[in-house]
């Protein structure tokens, strides 16, 4: 990104551009445009590109900008459905903004970024707002087998949490499914179909993508072309092995069962083809004078300044294991000289070295570890016995290690508000297989005691210990956002992040192996100003 030295202090962005309450009433017209982009290609074993460029007309609502989008299958009408994390968001890897040719703002794995931020929402927005643009599937119900009421059995796995995308089950006032056996196929209305124009649209908020978009609206009406730049993920692969799909937007929709420790009978490549994006965008046309603030701070001799929180996305690697012993690591991140608000960490073990690859269908204690038939690559798995601390200007930020799950979840949920998954999505109590049947595991041939199937339940083997980040806050005060001096400023030593876990070798059908290296997906968010100029604009760390 372009960084500038600021020769003159530039005038604070008027209140119309903040994204908060205005003290005052005034007329306003809006103006909605459906923008199509200046060039787009996209190939399903590729990926690909698309561009648009936005009009120079009003006031942006930024955060409120919509991209749409929808895919094709290449395969059987309805064999093909969104991941169950973030849906056809996953279609996008990276997204930028520029202003005049300069970077403005950049966000890498923006649907990795994206699970995590979306899980600070409520159960109802997930459920009722976020999977209805995404088509992902964060719904929760509570099975209540026919056997609990026939024979008021005490066994907690009678009444269970389920998934109702991953497992459709006769359950006591319940009719999903009208025979004793559970069903595991995600509904129609998120499958794509075969026939172009019929597959579900996905829209997905510019502002859940850029801090930028969030925290503020852009006057285009006085600035030189923004444009943004998006960089798609491939989907399957076009003479592939659907064995080997392992990243990738979609999932089969139909989903396979496994046995323990073993590969998944997943039939479909995922491949697809993708209609024209487009944008939905509204403009705000403010009176005269609110126009003339705006046009007159972005002409003066510094500029117009717009404060913004920019994510920064880095990888670190805790090693392969060759026997059972605890692994550590050290993780230097950098960011001197740079306010840093928060630090989110995802896990994963690696599938693709060669040690990952041989463990990739591994269980442990009826989960699913390192391949995810429903999350695929976005995700963070609780990895066993794992422990971290973080040195920041060389000083440990917390007087021991923290090993809890309870310590870290109220850690990552001071980022922002409560981090909302159910409790065993995010803490397995490192694999405890009696604490896990929280989560639907099996199967009653008519609810009857001693007819039941093991592991024929989804819900437990892919989404228990499935989204376990590590969130770091450092910011003063949430509620003030991207304002100078409310992150912590870095000194000249970087950060550094340790972390250990506990590497298992494979030990019979409940333990596939845990020796795989452990991927560190880090996304740092600090805070950068935006000094827009009439020809242009600069971004700055001061």
């Amino acid at each position: 990104m372009s960084e500038q030295t600021i020769t003159s202090t530039p005038v604070n962005a008027p209140d119309v551009l903040m994204n908060q309450p205005l003290t005052r009433q005034m007329d306003v017209d809006i103006e909605s445009t459906i923008l199509e982009p200046v060039s787009h290609n996209y190939s399903t074993n590729t990926g690909g590109t698309t561009v648009f460029q936005l009009p120079a007309k009003g006031v942006l609502r930024a955060r409120d900008a919509l991209l749409r989008f929808s895919l094709t299958s290449l395969e059987a009408d309805g064999s093909n459905a969104y991941n169950f994390a973030v849906g056809g968001a996953g279609c996008i890897n990276r997204i930028t903004a520029k202003i005049g040719g300069t970077i403005a703002s950049q966000s890498v794995r923006a649907a990795h970024y994206l699970n995590i931020k979306q899980n600070f929402m409520s159960q109802d927005k997930k459920e009722g707002v976020i999977d209805g643009r995404h088509c992902s599937s964060h719904n929760v119900e509570l099975n209540v087998a026919s056997g609990k009421i026939a024979n008021t059995n005490t066994d907690l796995s009678y009444h269970q949490l389920y998934n109702p995308e991953c497992d459709q089950v006769k359950g006591f006032g319940n009719s999903y499914n009208s025979t004793a056996n559970n069903r595991h196929q995600v509904q129609i209305s998120k499958c794509l179909s075969s026939t172009v124009g019929q597959s579900p649209e996905i829209a997905v908020r510019l502002g859940d993508l850029f801090e930028i978009f969030d925290e503020n609206d852009l006057p285009t009406f006085a600035m030189a072309q923004v444009e943004i730049i998006i960089e798609w993920n491939p989907a399957g692969l076009i003479g592939g092995q659907a064995a080997n799909k392992l990243e990738n937007p979609l999932i089969d929709s139909l989903i396979p069962d496994a046995a323990v420790n073993a590969a998944p009978a997943i039939q479909q490549l995922g491949t697809v083809t993708m209609d024209l994006p487009t944008m939905l965008l509204d403009f705000i046309h403010y009176p005269e004078e609110e126009r003339q603030k705006i046009s007159d701070a972005i002409a003066s001799p510094g500029g117009m300044r717009l404060d913004f929180s920019e994510v920064l996305y880095t990888r670190g690697v805790n090693p392969t294991a060759t026997a059972t012993g605890q692994i550590s690591s050290q993780h230097i991140l950098g960011m001197a000289l740079k306010e840093v608000k928060k630090i989110y960490i995802a896990k994963n073990y690696d599938q693709f070295n060669t040690t990952g690859n041989t463990e990739l269908n591994a269980d442990f204690n009826g989960i699913k570890t390192h391949r995810n038939i429903l999350y695929n690559q976005f995700k963070s798995q609780q990895i066993p016995g794992e422990s971290w601390n973080i040195f920041i200007n060389n000083n440990r930020l917390y007087d021991r290690d923290i090993s809890n799950p309870l310590v870290q979840h109220d850690y990552l949920s001071q980022c922002r508000t409560n981090f909302r998954v159910p409790a065993s999505y995010y803490d397995t109590s490192n694999y405890n297989p009696q604490t896990n049947r929280i989560l639907l595991d099996r199967e009653y041939g008519s609810g009857v005691i001693g007819a039941e199937t093991l592991n024929a339940g989804m819900s437990k083997r892919y989404l228990a210990g499935s989204t376990n980040y590590i969130g770091i806050n450092l910011d003063k005060y949430n509620n003030l956002g991207s304002v100078v001096g409310n992150g912590m400023r870095i000194g000249s030593s970087p950060i550094i992040f340790d972390y250990n876990r506990l590497a298992i070798a494979a030990n019979g059908a409940e333990n596939g192996g845990h020796l795989a290296s452990v991927n560190l997906d880090f996304y740092i968010a600090y805070r950068r100003s935006l000094i827009i100029r009439p020809l242009g604009a600069d971004v700055s760390d001061a």
